[in-house]
């Protein structure tokens, strides 16, 4: 018999305390798995700590990616390519509304007005003109009168986008 002295007490050859019984633990729970093919052991254990790397390193390139493009301020448009781009777009808005022969024509003066009215928007930003409630929200729904309030107050800061563009 071997015996094991542990905290002053004497096991016997079962690890018990020499004249205590103890029932036997139910087993858990095991589940039935078979061997993993060697191979495909060998293939995991070569790929996945070279994922593992790859991706850390792939992570920090894309932290130190957004952390630039946060920390870099993007200049304002030149306000005179603002207003060229203005006189343009409404001088392309006048054409296409008095023509005839365009397919889908609804769809493209909703388009050019939407485009107008976001750049209106943003020299309206540029200028500090508050434009009318409701211009942001929907800008295909801006209705004709907003487009010439805004036009009058940018007309009244020095920007006047009525000229006639230079095709």
């Amino acid at each position: 018999m071997i015996a094991v002295v542990t905290l002053g007490l004497t096991l016997g050859s079962a690890g018990y305390a020499e004249g205590e019984k103890r029932a036997l633990a139910t087993p858990a729970l095991t589940a039935d798995t078979e061997p993993m093919n060697p191979a495909f052991e060998f293939a995991a254990a070569i790929v996945l700590p070279i994922a593992a790397i790859y991706s850390l390193i792939g992570g920090a390139r894309l932290v130190k990616w957004l952390s630039e493009q946060q920390s870099r301020a993007q200049a304002p448009e030149p306000i005179e390519r603002l207003r060229a781009d203005l006189v343009r777009l409404r001088a392309q808005l006048e054409d296409m509304e008095t023509r005839s022969d365009q397919p889908a024509k609804n769809l493209r003066i909703r388009a050019l007005r939407a485009a107008y009215v976001d750049k209106l928007l943003e020299a309206c930003d540029r200028l500090d003109v508050t434009p009318p409630a409701g211009a942001p929200a929907r800008l295909e729904n801006v209705g004709q009168t907003d487009i010439y309030r805004m036009e009058a107050a940018l007309r009244e800061r020095g920007l006047d986008v009525r000229e006639t563009a230079a095709h």
